[in-house]
């Protein structure tokens, strides 16, 4: 196998797959030839997830065409370092609208009082979080992965970085929570200095009151990682961390969110407000993209006029869509007879050969997802689920009687092993009953 000049350490697959792309792209390398490949590639891709899949993946979205026209690549091509009114740069006062307006409308539209939007990521802004809040050596208190604590929380990811020990919180598979029960001997045994909760796969609410009792007995600090829920947290459907006795709240401004690419911390206390901004510049940041704050400010004043009703949609759809799995012979995780009170949905793909394969066959038939782990599998199962969102569908205008739809795509692809490409005519059929309406 040829190695690949990109990632010789990768693993196989990626190998393999990085030596195709690199051999194809070496063909012309003049600007021309480069600006050619690229626009193809930018122009399949737009035809594939834009114009014609059905996209079910959680962690996507696309942006208002307000907010669309508000995110400028010229803005984000110059330098913005420092607050308004001490600008190591001259003459960006007209982005010091964006730079207020922003962190205004967030903290206001998720019951906070003090948002750092200036981070390109989630998993930047959790790193914010570790390094404001805790030293190297100390520990942290996270989701297992298998129930969907995200990369960021966990060793291999942003903790390794502040030098961080990581422990799984107890959790219950029956009832896809935290076990609360066991909570507050966990952490006094432990002694975290953060405890964090809010996961990649979020079917149900956390009891924020009570993990905020138990982090409170022990000194440690509360962080929501609302990445996944953001737009149904504006639209105080699903959880509101924040009201509810979190600390801290991050998240990521696209998925269900549906703004630009990029990252909040939001508090309601000056103090740890302070304390994380700090971190975020001068610490993490000197030039940040403050082309990516106009859109983000319209994504947040659209959320505050109609997020209710869209959050209240994308659940509605996932709680339809659920059903109509089930019905169609899917098995899916539930608490008793509840599927999910989000807009994210789990299917057990192990009798499907597990959550990656499913995924690339459903790929094949032009429907996008990923796999997931569930909080039952066995350490070395790999993702044994299959993870749903509903948020991009809702905002492209598929409804609750269109689920019945998709379910039977699903299962044509899966169930009944139907040739992908039959399965994907229809399915991009179904794309554009749905988007001539």
């Amino acid at each position: 196998m040829t190695s690949s000049r990109i990632a010789p350490w990768a693993s196989a697959g990626a190998q393999r797959r990085l030596a195709e792309v690199e051999a194809t792209v070496s063909a012309d390398l003049t600007a021309a030839g480069v600006a050619d490949t690229v626009r193809k590639a930018l122009d399949a891709h737009t035809a594939q997830f834009d114009d014609d899949g059905i996209v079910l993946y959680a962690g996507t979205n696309v942006l208002s065409p307000a907010a669309a026209a508000a995110h400028r690549t010229s803005v984000s091509s110059r330098p913005s370092m420092g607050w308004p009114g001490e600008k190591y740069q001259v003459g960006l006062e007209h982005l010091d609208t964006l730079e207020v307006l922003a962190p205004l409308l967030v903290a206001e539209l998720v019951e906070g009082a003090h948002a750092e939007v200036r981070l390109q990521s989630a998993t930047l802004a959790n790193l914010a979080v570790y390094a404001a809040f805790a030293r190297p050596g100390d520990t942290i208190a996270v989701l297992p992965e298998a129930a969907g604590g995200h990369a960021s929380h966990h060793a291999q990811g942003a903790p390794a970085i502040r030098g961080l020990t990581v422990v799984d919180l107890p959790y219950d598979p029956e009832s896809l929570d935290i076990d609360y029960d066991r909570l507050p001997a966990f952490l006094r045994a432990h002694r975290p200095r953060i405890v964090v909760i809010g996961a990649s796969l979020m079917l149900f609410p956390h009891d924020v009151a009570a993990a905020r009792a138990a982090a409170d007995e022990v000194g440690a600090v509360l962080l929501y990682d609302a990445s996944h829920v953001a737009g149904l947290v504006a639209g105080k459907v699903f959880q509101r961390p924040l009201h509810e006795g979190a600390h801290v709240l991050t998240f990521s401004t696209y998925k269900s969110f549906g703004g630009p690419s990029g990252g909040c911390v939001v508090t309601r206390d000056p103090e740890l407000a302070r304390r994380v901004s700090a971190v975020a510049y001068p610490g993490m940041l000197a030039n940040y993209d403050a082309g990516r704050l106009g859109a983000l400010a319209v994504t947040a004043a659209e959320l505050a006029e109609w997020g209710g009703a869209y959050a209240t949609d994308c659940v509605t759809n996932a709680q339809a869509l659920a059903q109509a799995l089930h019905d169609n012979g899917f098995r899916l995780a539930r608490r008793d007879a509840e599927f999910t009170r989000s807009h994210h949905v789990a299917v057990d793909a192990a009798p499907l050969g597990g959550g990656d394969a499913a995924a690339v066959l459903l790929g094949e038939a032009g429907i996008y997802l990923s796999g997931i782990g569930l909080p039952w599998q066995h350490p070395d199962e790999g993702l044994r689920g299959l993870r749903i969102g509903t948020q991009e569908i809702t905002r492209r205008g598929f409804l609750p009687a269109d689920q019945q739809a998709i379910a039977v795509l699903m299962r044509r692809a899966l169930l009944d092993r139907e040739p992908p490409h039959r399965v994907r005519a229809d399915a991009v059929a179904l794309r554009r009953e749905v988007d001539a309406r």
